[in-house]
């Protein structure tokens, strides 16, 4: 490990980061992994194997889109309304790649991927790097999600992008990521989330103590004043 990367572990463990209040689709995802996780990560054989099995079922998700695995049905299902689209909702696209993502990422891992508060800048800035110590690989890759420009070119990036996590076993907040996902698919929203994970970013270098977004909501980051023009609001 390099000294940056060091810095940066020692600053996240004597740093009391808060994390973003999330929406409710976040925090009915953040639900969902957590008892995945406890379950996978259990020594209780029986719940290993049923939260193995899950896991295996989400990754064969992995290339299909929302609702076309049947199996997984029970672990990505969203509340919609009774005129919703034939195409999936937003929550809908979210709530399935975040779910078959966490299965990637956690898979063969004895360590839990899904930690509360580290949010995918945050994590970036963990297997980046910074300065000279800067890895130009994983720059490269973190750079190419960060200018997705359609949720189908985001999710692609983001699967590369958390296979180079996995490998080096660096954690994510699933609920945040749901939500960062729903705002981007809103008018203006990648806008918005871009901004939000380069504060996540250099949040390593903030002088009060905690992190600067620590009252941020996940409507904040999509809300009208945060993006200073004219989005399509909805309810939860």
């Amino acid at each position: 490990m390099t000294a940056v990367n060091e810095i940066i572990k020692d600053e996240k463990s004597l740093r009391k980061r808060k994390r973003r209040k999330l929406s409710s689709i976040g925090q009915k995802i953040d639900c969902k992994i957590s008892c995945l996780q406890k379950g996978y990560l259990s020594e209780d054989s029986r719940k290993q194997a049923r939260a193995r099995a899950d896991l295996a079922n989400l990754r064969r998700g992995l290339t299909a889109g929302p609702g076309e695995r049947v199996e997984i049905w029970r672990l990505t299902q969203v509340d919609v309304s009774d005129n919703a689209p034939d195409e999936p909702t937003r929550e809908e696209f979210a709530v399935h790649v975040s779910m078959t993502l966490y299965a990637a990422h956690q898979q063969s891992r004895t360590k839990p991927m899904h930690r509360p508060a580290e949010g995918l800048g945050h994590a970036a800035r963990s297997v980046v790097g910074y300065g000279d110590d800067e890895n130009p690989s994983a720059r490269a890759r973190f750079d190419a999600l960060v200018m997705s420009s359609t949720p189908r070119e985001l999710r692609r990036h983001l699967r590369s992008f958390v296979s180079l996590l996995r490998a080096k076993e660096i954690p994510l907040d699933y609920g945040m990521l749901v939500d960062d996902i729903v705002c981007f698919q809103r008018p203006g929203g990648a806008k918005a989330v871009r901004r939000h994970w380069s504060r996540q970013y250099y949040d390593f270098s903030s002088t009060d103590g905690e992190s600067s977004e620590t009252d941020s909501t996940a409507e904040d980051i999509c809300s009208e004043n945060s993006l200073h023009n004219s989005l399509t609001n909805t309810k939860e």
